[in-house]
């Protein structure tokens, strides 16, 4: 995963489209935890259900996301990135961990990410 600031979204969409990258883009709800956040990230990245729901689910619907994507390399452009990791740090890290393990998958994070806790 990479961290930008939120100014640099429109550089890191002219990199990953010149790239070849299928982009998409998720917002973090903006009173939203794990569940939500989730949900909005099953959503972008066209995952089956249960993934929305269910972080075994989204792990394992991961590994197929370059079939979901027609053969493409993904990039997920998440903004809003920090307000998650500030009101829910664990949430966060998990969801972090998950999309970091996924093959064919570049994921940015903007705004700044700063945790109180971790798992």
């Amino acid at each position: 995963m990479i961290l930008l600031p939120a100014e640099r979204l429109g550089d890191a969409e002219a990199h990953f489209a010149q790239a070849g990258y299928a982009l998409t883009t998720i917002t973090t709800p903006p009173a939203g935890g794990l569940r939500e956040t989730q949900a909005q990230l099953a959503h972008a990245l066209r995952l089956p259900e249960p993934a929305s729901t269910n972080l075994d689910a989204m792990a394992d619907t991961l590994r197929d996301l370059r079939d979901l994507w027609d053969g493409q390399e993904v990039a997920l452009l998440w903004q809003e990135a920090g307000a998650l990791a500030a009101r829910d740090g664990r949430a966060w890290w998990i969801l972090a961990e998950i999309l970091d393990d996924a093959d064919a998958l570049a994921v940015v994070a903007f705004g700044a990410v700063r945790t109180s806790e971790r798992p």
